[in-house]
């Protein structure tokens, strides 16, 4: 009788873990689904946003479809095509500076569209400052112009590769018992881990670029920059909408910034989109 209670006490134990369980399941599942109600949702509401800012937009009512494009990216939703059309929407309504930025903003998530290049250069015919570089031009395009060569997964796959290859060679001069197999796996191997490591150092500086606050579009028509970053602080010169700055340090209500010709100074952070 003793032993019965016993296996009893610990049958209904191990019912009541089943039970348990049974509930974590079921509330698992519960909100599971109520999970993926509300994404199916969100996904609904921005497809509906879309459609209604590209009906909007062939309506020729971009102010309209600016609101819409808006929605979409304060829902979370990023992608170069967003920023694409919110920055043809702006041009649209002569808002060259967010136009600009915009475009600058889908040319860092996709550095090799051709339409994208294309329309920021239109829209940097329009801008009022023109800024020589002190740098050589030709320079600063191949600085420029290697790293945004690949997108920063182009790159990770491309160091892959080569990383593959430097073993396989490696392998071959390893196992090889003849002089010119020797030779041929060396040098390869050697070449290869060299293009690794140049694929590696360009793909974090792709990365780090994607990811960093570097540069900045002014906004506003016209933007005093102040010696110091106070309002009491006497203006240096003015930038227009449109013109692009370096970021060299921000805050909430002031941006230090430097031009292409060297000059710098502090602008207030809400006259900019930093990008």
């Amino acid at each position: 009788m003793i032993q019965f209670d016993k296996f009893s006490n610990l049958y209904l134990f191990i019912l009541l873990i089943v039970k348990k369980m049974k509930s974590i399941v079921q509330l698992n599942g519960l909100r599971l689904f109520l999970v993926s109600l509300f994404l199916s949702f969100v996904t609904f509401s921005n497809n509906q946003l879309q459609l209604n800012a590209e009906r909007a937009y062939s309506q020729k009512q971009y102010a309209e479809a600016i609101k819409y494009y808006e929605n979409i990216l304060q829902s979370g939703l990023e992608s170069y095509k967003l920023y694409y059309n919110l920055g043809n929407a702006h041009y649209k309504i002569n808002q060259i500076g967010k136009a600009i930025y915009y475009y600058e903003y889908a040319n860092k998530l996709e550095p090799n569209n051709a339409d994208i290049k294309t329309n920021l250069r239109i829209a940097n015919e329009k801008t009022v400052d023109k800024i020589e570089s002190k740098e050589n031009y030709f320079v600063g395009i191949i600085k420029t112009g290697i790293v945004t060569i690949c997108s920063t997964n182009g790159w990770a796959w491309l160091s892959i590769v080569n990383l593959s290859i430097t073993f396989i060679f490696a392998f071959l001069y390893i196992v090889s018992k003849q002089n010119t197999f020797k030779r041929i796996g060396f040098f390869t191997s050697a070449f290869f881990f060299v293009l690794f490591i140049s694929s590696l150092i360009l793909g974090y500086s792709a990365l780090n670029q994607k990811n960093s606050i570097n540069f900045a579009i002014v906004l506003v028509r016209e933007s005093k920059i102040k010696e110091e970053p106070n309002a009491t602080s006497s203006s240096k010169f003015s930038l227009h909408e449109g013109t692009k700055v370096k970021v060299l340090d921000t805050n909430p209500e002031w941006t230090n910034i430097k031009l292409e010709n060297g000059n710098e100074g502090w602008l207030r952070t809400n006259e900019v989109g930093l990008f």
